[in-house]
């Protein structure tokens, strides 16, 4: 099972900031410290405050985010955990898919205007030619978009595999280099694109809006 958690940054705006900054790790009081505009600082510490919850709602109170590390490509983990989560977020969003059994990656993104040209080379012709005979084009745009950066983030060496040409996306999967991530998408909120990717088939996958902090 996946467990995909959403919240907005309105649910630190009534708490005390020097609290929330205990909950960092050196690396992130860093990041912090360097951000400029307060809707990032927000959203870094809205993630602190969901990912806390997570990990205490599935019984793993002995992690603690201020012990979070990262791999070179940037991908969070906790050391010698058993289990897997991804994070993502998008304007005031931000949403975290975790599971104890399998790996998994997160995208979301808002549904906005895009040039199409800035991205010709990402896809192949045939999921283009699926974009452009759609109804919504902007929004199977982001259904693909969000597979493709959900696949890779499951994957852990990020978006530079999509310069190498060994993603190919299937009708229910992507492959990289031949393994195979099955993807499940969320599309309550047609402002949002949502998709969760997991190297297990059929997975069960739940989704939470959280309103409060714990």
């Amino acid at each position: 099972m996946i467990k995909t958690y959403f919240a907005s940054t309105d649910i630190i705006q009534k708490t005390d900031e020097d609290y929330l900054k205990e909950m960092l790790s050196p690396d992130l009081k860093s990041r912090l410290a360097g951000l400029k505009r307060d809707e990032d600082k927000s959203l870094l510490l809205t993630t602190s405050v969901l990912l806390t919850r997570v990990l205490c709602e599935n019984g793993h109170e002995n992690y603690k985010v201020c012990d979070l590390q990262y791999s070179k490509t940037g991908r969070p983990f906790f050391p010698n955990s058993k289990f897997d989560f991804n994070i993502s977020h998008t304007g005031n969003l931000v949403a975290i898919g975790y599971s104890k059994d399998s790996r998994v990656g997160i995208d979301i993104e808002r549904i906005i205007d895009v040039d199409f040209s800035d991205f010709e080379n990402i896809f192949s012709k045939e999921i283009w030619n699926n974009i452009y005979s759609s109804d919504d084009k902007i929004r199977k745009f982001y259904h693909y978009w969000t597979l493709l950066e959900s696949a890779v983030k499951a994957d852990g060496r990020g978006l530079s595999l999509t310069s190498s040409g060994c993603i190919k996306i299937k009708k229910d999967m992507a492959l990289i280099e031949g393994k195979r991530w099955y993807f499940y998408h969320n599309d309550a909120c047609t402002a949002i694109s949502c998709c969760i990717t997991s190297d297990k088939d059929k997975e069960i996958v739940n989704f939470e809006e959280l309103n409060s902090l714990f």
